[in-house]
């Protein structure tokens, strides 16, 4: 019985690490289609920059951006839109806001929805930061956040960033 539970968790694991190269080579075909594309590339950059890292031990697997700049989100959530589709039609993402107490969360929610032109239920309970988070210039909107429950999605832009750093080596 041990051996068989062995032989088992050895093909599972050669069947993840099969659907993970596969998915690695898809990125970087698209990847080398794209690599003259200046806007393809900052969108990547900008991922980079202010996404969350991927984490393997233990973490699942999200694509997390944060901002306070609707026109950064708009941008980027068009580069979701252009190279994730199949995301936004399984209903893999969410969007969460960080919201002060004094703004109206129903008001933040159908600025956020309206800006990135995406539906109110996407979007999960707002998060209100209490405590001596006091700016003299508050965000009107809070900042918001776009996340994508993919690991797919996460492989492919681990690719990607990883190509943007080959190329900046050359």
């Amino acid at each position: 019985m041990i051996k068989q539970i062995a032989i088992m968790n050895r093909a599972r694991l050669q069947k993840k690490c099969d659907r993970e190269r596969s998915v690695k080579e898809a990125a970087l075909k698209v990847f080398k289609k794209r690599k003259d594309d200046a806007l393809f590339l900052s969108r990547v950059a900008l991922y980079w920059a202010e996404g969350t890292r991927f984490n393997r031990n233990g973490r699942k697997f999200q694509l997390a951006f944060t901002n306070s700049d609707p026109g950064l989100l708009r941008f980027y959530c068009k580069f979701l839109h252009a190279y994730f589709r199949n995301i936004f039609t399984n209903n893999d993402w969410r969007v969460g806001l960080f919201l002060y107490p004094d703004i109206n969360s129903k008001k933040a929610i159908s600025y956020w929805s309206s800006v990135l032109s995406v539906p109110q239920a996407q979007f999960i309970k707002p998060q209100v930061l209490n405590g001596s988070h006091a700016h003299k210039k508050k965000l009107k909107f809070g900042t918001c956040c776009v996340y994508i429950n993919s690991k797919d999605a996460c492989l492919t832009m681990e690719a990607w960033i990883d190509s943007v750093c080959n190329l900046m080596r050359r």
